[in-house]
């Protein structure tokens, strides 16, 4: 049968189209030689026709998708945030790199978790709450016998005790909260992990459980020279408890805890993003998918800009930005970005110890690694000296009960 133009949207008005059996129209206009040729053309479901070599070829030719639905050879990604259809080859599904703007591509066959393991997380839960529990119960009892101590020395012990129970308190906050984290994205944290890695949340938990750690660490240190220092002393008497020692205690305390909360903030700190920022993540601009370095940028920036004279990754990251702003126009204002801070290297937002030759942040990782292990050796150290020290006085001791 014979049906009109009207099929088609009215495309083609002066055209007679014929149906055939397969659901397709056949296009019959007629050739210089006075003959009739057919073109297969496909009706669409606005109605607007298209010819037949344009169906399932990845992109959207109808403008309602109708072209490339039911086809076995792409892989159809959700619409994005134009609401715009994307279509990929399959082969591109699980590549390793993002192709949707979405990333769904990559992300269908995740299987990323914020802690990997239910025994990890069992034991980060377990931990978590036994931790804060017990230093709960411990800085409450140490504080209610600060009243009743009359020796400087007692009370400097004291006082760092409490301050090592703030720092593991700390610790475990955060080994509960990750854990509760990795609760409430469960499955879904693969399609949420971008979002997760570079919000103010993880950066918080890492200042947390980096601050936690430091303190402890730096307490437990000076604690092992306190004891040292007074078993050196041998029965030299302590002074009393005064104005002048509380303020010692108290200088020390506040010291400890300033250098720790430093360490932790410094790499979240504007000024220093050039150290320790190690992407950008545009949500909403379809060719930069992903995590986005600096070295990521040279190609965009290149293709619009032309050769720069000066390499990409000696640029600051405002530049970048401004760069990249510069591409689009401003009719939807600024575009949405979110900087990868030095705690999203890892879904559990920990400091970023482990760093390659190529990171920004690697002197300021490997200083404190460093520091650390100094803190380390010298607690290993006196608590040697410590216990033979009393072996020692334990032999002398035995030895004149014995004379």
């Amino acid at each position: 049968p014979l049906v009109s133009g009207a099929s088609c949207s009215n495309q083609h008005q002066r055209k007679i189209f014929s149906q055939r059996d397969y659901g397709n129209i056949a296009l019959v206009r007629p050739s210089n030689g006075g003959r009739f040729i057919t073109d297969k053309t496909f009706v669409c479901q606005n109605h607007n026709c298209i010819p037949y070599h344009k169906v399932c070829d990845l992109v959207d030719d109808c403008g309602d998708g109708s072209d490339e639905e039911n086809c076995i050879n792409h892989f159809g990604c959700s619409p994005n945030y134009n609401n715009s259809q994307q279509y990929i080859p399959h082969s591109s599904v699980g590549d390793g790199t993002y192709d949707c703007v979405n990333l769904e591509d990559e992300l269908i066959s995740c299987n990323t978790r914020v802690i990997r393991g239910i025994l990890l997380k069992s034991f980060a839960w377990l931990i978590g709450i036994l931790s804060v529990t017990f230093n709960i119960v411990v800085t409450g009892k140490g504080v209610s016998i600060l009243s009743s101590i009359t020796s400087s020395d007692r009370l400097f012990d004291q006082v760092l005790i409490m301050v090592i129970s703030f720092g593991d308190f700390l610790v475990g906050g955060y080994l509960a909260t990750i854990a509760a984290v990795d609760t409430f994205f469960s499955k879904d944290f693969c399609r949420k992990q971008f979002e997760w890695l570079v919000s103010s949340e993880c950066s918080t938990l890492g200042v947390i459980s980096t601050a936690g750690s430091q303190v402890s660490l730096f307490s437990m240190t000076l604690l092992s020279v306190s004891r040292l220092w007074k078993l050196t002393k041998g029965l030299c008497p302590s002074k009393p408890v005064n104005k002048k020692e509380i303020m010692k205690v108290v200088s020390a305390a506040l010291i400890l805890l300033s250098l720790s909360f430093s360490i932790a903030i410094i790499p979240l700190l504007p000024r220093f993003e050039d150290k320790f920022v190690n992407a950008i993540y545009y949500p909403d601009v379809k060719f930069l998918k992903g995590f986005y370095s600096k070295s990521d940028f040279k190609h965009p920036i290149t293709e619009y800009y032309g050769k720069p004279r000066y390499e990409v990754t000696d640029l600051s990251w405002m530049s970048i930005r401004k760069l990249t702003q510069n591409m689009f126009t401003n009719r939807n204002g600024e575009l949405e970005h979110h900087l990868l801070h030095f705690y999203g290297n890892d879904p559990v937002c920990l400091f970023k110890y482990f760093v390659s030759p190529n990171d920004p942040q690697r002197w300021f990782s490997l200083g404190i690694l460093g520091l650390n292990f100094i803190c380390f050796t010298i607690i290993t150290i006196s608590y040697l000296l410590v216990n033979i020290i009393s072996l020692q006085s334990s032999s002398q001791v035995c030895e004149g009960a014995a004379a």
